[in-house]
């Protein structure tokens, strides 16, 4: 049975003990979670951020033999089986039991992954990755927005300073040089999806906060209640396209190097998703958005490691990032 880790056989006798004494950990009640690590959901975040820069590179030689709708099927559906994996294994029936949890976890993922994911891969196609990445880093100021004027959530004054200093590090270091030309009708419209996706995602973390305020269940029913929403919406998209095929998403047809797919989506999705609700469960929404938006900045900072240059713009942004980054990390030195 699934539950707290002190009712767990000692870990000593059983090696498959420790693995499900540690993942069960993060399902421990927020104010005890707080006490042994208080910043958990921060350290989680950043965990998240890095395991979607690894991802990233993955991803990209498999754009082309799959649309974006169908990748983001793929994706879905294979990371949904696995998180049923895991509940399976861990005999964890700590579903969600509360009507109102789960409409907040499905708006969640309708919203944040099924029209986000989707707004998102419109942008790119328009805009290219480093205009799109640019509006989306928006997506923190629209989290402290929605916080305020919905639900009457405010941070201290460093933590402001912090969201606002890594925000502007990471539209520093991905606004792109040079001028490419583009149609005024398709840079319009791209704008509009990048700012479609980033208040998708800004509402997404909002929303899974709110589930996390009705009593305790388990990370890895949320997460996989989450994912499974938002892609049956995207599925449903798909069946209705006439240039999309949800047979090409499920069967994987024509997909060369699969192996390669199955550990981009275990760390980009599997993970990914699942790192991002443990995290906004212990930690603001805005904090952790911050957080999974210097993701671009570690894949950056990954090409640097492999020789690629690195222009004035990205030292700088990267640099005014970090100092954010930091200051998240620290206790509150001052009140305004």
């Amino acid at each position: 049975m699934y539950g707290r880790p002190n009712d767990f056989i000692p870990i000593q006798t059983h090696n498959s003990a420790l693995l499900t004494y540690i993942i069960c950990t993060f399902d421990i009640d927020e104010n005890k979670r707080r006490k042994i690590m208080p910043l958990l959901g921060e350290i989680v975040a950043l965990i998240a951020a890095f395991s979607w820069a690894f991802s990233t590179y993955l991803y990209k030689q498999f754009s082309h033999q799959l649309s974006a709708l169908e990748l983001n099927v793929s994706k879905g559906v294979l990371s949904s089986l696995l998180m049923l994996a895991i509940i399976l294994i861990l005999q964890d029936t700590a579903i969600p039991s509360i009507p109102q949890v789960w409409l907040w976890l499905v708006l969640s993922g309708v919203v944040g992954i099924g029209l986000g994911d989707s707004a998102y891969f419109a942008a790119l196609k328009l805009l290219g990755p480093a205009r799109t990445l640019v509006v989306e880093s928006l997506a923190p100021i629209f989290v402290v927005i929605i916080n305020f004027m919905f639900f009457s959530v405010s941070l201290s004054s460093q933590n402001y300073l912090a969201i606002t200093l890594t925000t502007l590090g990471v539209v520093i270091a991905l606004y792109p040089n040079g001028t490419v030309e583009l149609q005024p009708k398709h840079y319009v419209i791209g704008i509009g999806f990048a700012l479609t996706a980033a208040l998708c995602q800004a509402l997404g973390m909002v929303l899974t906060k709110q589930a996390v305020s009705y009593g305790e269940y388990s990370t890895w029913w949320a997460a996989l209640i989450r994912l499974f929403s938002g892609t049956f919406i995207v599925g449903m998209l798909i069946a209705f396209l006439r240039h999309h095929s949800l047979l090409n998403a499920l069967s994987l047809r024509g997909i060369s190097n699969k192996a390669w797919l199955f550990i981009a989506i275990f760390f980009g999705t599997f993970l990914g998703v699942w790192l991002q609700f443990v995290a906004v469960k212990f930690t603001d929404p805005a904090i952790a958005q911050t957080l999974f938006a210097t993701s671009p900045l570690i894949v950056m900072t990954i090409a640097l490691c492999k020789g690629e240059q690195m222009t004035r713009g990205m030292l700088m942004g990267g640099l005014l990032a970090f100092a954010g980054v930091v200051l998240i990390f620290m206790p509150d030195l001052f009140v305004l």
